[in-house]
């Protein structure tokens, strides 16, 4: 039966997750007493609350992911046996499907229909890794004019996983498959707003043969957050969140020359070409403007259009967004859900109220749909005569904001999509493929669709500019997991 409510939400969590954090293998107690409220978006009313972790419970954890790589079998394992491993844990979490997409509603106001599209990714990733751990050449015989060598390529140790709360599963999962195929063990730090998902994956992994210690799970605020990815014991840091924290982690680990990858904000751009048809691209287009209300990095929130056909697309954008369906995030046919708390919410009013105030046009939205007395709700947002200095074009809003700029030429399309600090993702959308990839080529980003968008698992995802450091996804995900080590000096030696 398809769960409906926070209700209903509440009483399946309880029998598929325990109270408190997962650590070396056993569910425990928190060491105090603070405990944090999970409001609903949809009514801004609080519907169940979690304990948080103290300092004394991140060391724990620390201390059995330590434990379990130094001498536990997880690092030892052929690779093969943690390939076996994962796909167990893939088949598992595949079957939790329903539950995973109910969590995503329940807690942050994703809708059933969007989660669902995104159900698979987690299990698909898994999958992915489990079959590179089987093909990797960890070991390496090379052979130059001073004898042989062995380049070895060995798991990084033990890793802090920090998830945001705006795609706990799939992000979680972006960064645990690979460390855990490398043969790393893992902290992950969930988000107080989201900490279901992760708990309940915990509950997952014994019986997909994962031995205690290898996963630890921790629900923490941003001061046992920090105190994690401060830790000298800490081998590698893999976050995702906005550039400021991400900026505090990087800082953070410098101090012990911590490894660390960081997946940040993003002010995307989808350049819509002169030839655009726009009855194929915007069917493409429009989800990944706003998927999850905008609150999601690689939203494509700037629409850069010829102004030769400025004022066609305009309105088609705005055809589009008027005809979007806001409600409920548990309604099947909901598309556009809540924004995900109260603070989000005043933070994309405020940026609404600046673009006014800096002489943009709003052409449709900008306010809470006339239904909503309660809740976390704003309508989908378009604005028009939008310039590069204004800050809606500027910063990463984190909501269903979406401006309409114009450009002269493809060059000009280039350097408006560039005029930002960040560089994550984009997109081009044309019928002549072979301009729309020298469009693509040009802009300084980590992630371009042609004619659509996606994410997969094979492919290596992240930023330029301020948008982070290092990649998650394909082989170089799997790469950032490992160090290498160089064995020479002798006559002729080969790899196991």
């Amino acid at each position: 039966m398809a769960i409906t409510s926070n209700n209903e939400l509440s009483a399946a969590l309880s029998s598929h997750v325990k109270e408190g954090f997962y650590i070396g293998g056993s569910w425990v107690s928190s060491k105090g007493g603070t405990r944090h409220p999970l409001v609903s978006p949809v009514t801004g009313e609080p519907w169940v609350d979690v304990p948080l972790a103290t300092f004394e419970d991140v060391d724990a954890a620390i201390d059995a992911a330590r434990a379990a790589f130094d001498s536990g079998p997880w690092p030892r394992m052929a690779p093969a046996e943690r390939a076996a491993a994962l796909r167990r844990l893939a088949q598992a979490i595949s079957e939790k499907a329903e539950l995973f997409t109910a969590l995503w509603a329940g807690q942050v106001g994703a809708p059933v229909g969007f989660g669902g599209m995104f159900s698979g990714f987690a299990p698909a990733t898994l999958l992915y890794y489990a079959d590179l751990a089987e093909q990797f050449t960890f070991s390496d015989d090379r052979k130059g004019p001073f004898g042989s060598a062995l380049v070895e390529k060995t798991p990084v140790g033990v890793v802090a996983v920090v998830t945001p709360w705006n795609a706990p599963m799939q992000l979680m999962t972006f960064k645990l498959a690979p460390a855990l195929a490398t043969g790393c063990t893992c902290v992950i730090k969930s988000s107080p707003e989201t900490p279901f998902d992760a708990l309940c994956m915990a509950e997952l992994t014994e019986a997909a043969g994962i031995p205690p210690g290898v996963i630890n799970v921790l629900t923490a605020d941003r001061d046992a957050g920090a105190h994690l990815v401060a830790s000298p014991r800490i081998d590698k840091v893999s976050f995702t969140g906005s550039t400021p924290a991400g900026k505090a982690v990087g800082t953070a680990a410098l101090q012990n020359m911590t490894r660390f990858t960081l997946e940040l904000g993003g002010k995307s751009a989808a350049i819509l070409m002169e030839d655009v048809d726009l009855s194929a691209a915007l069917p493409s287009l429009i989800p990944f403007t706003m998927p999850f209300s905008g609150q999601i990095c690689f939203a494509q929130t700037r629409i850069l259009a010829p102004r030769s056909r400025l004022n066609e697309i305009t309105q088609a954008c705005a055809a589009v967004f008027k005809s979007l369906t806001v409600g409920e995030p548990f309604n099947p046919s909901t598309q556009l859900g809540p924004l995900s708390t109260k603070s989000q919410l005043n933070r994309v009013t405020s940026y609404i109220e600046s673009g006014l105030s800096a002489g943009a046009t709003l052409v449709t939205g900008g306010g809470r749909p006339s239904w909503a007395d309660k809740g976390y709700w704003i309508e989908p947002t378009l604005f028009a005569n939008v310039t590069s200095e204004m800050k809606i074009a500027q910063e990463e809003i984190f909501g269903p904001v979406i401006c309409i700029m114009a450009y002269e030429n493809d060059a000009d399309a280039i350097r408006l999509a560039n005029a930002t600090e960040f560089g994550l993702s984009g997109s081009v959308f044309g019928q002549d493929t072979d301009r729309a990839l020298a469009v693509a080529r040009g802009m300084l980003t980590g992630h371009v669709g042609i004619n659509g968008l996606s994410l997969m698992p094979g492919l290596p995802f992240g930023g330029y500019k301020r948008s982070g450091i290092g990649r998650e996804g394909g082989i170089e995900g799997f790469e950032s997991f490992l160090e290498t080590k160089a064995i020479y000096g002798i006559p002729e030696v080969s790899a196991p």
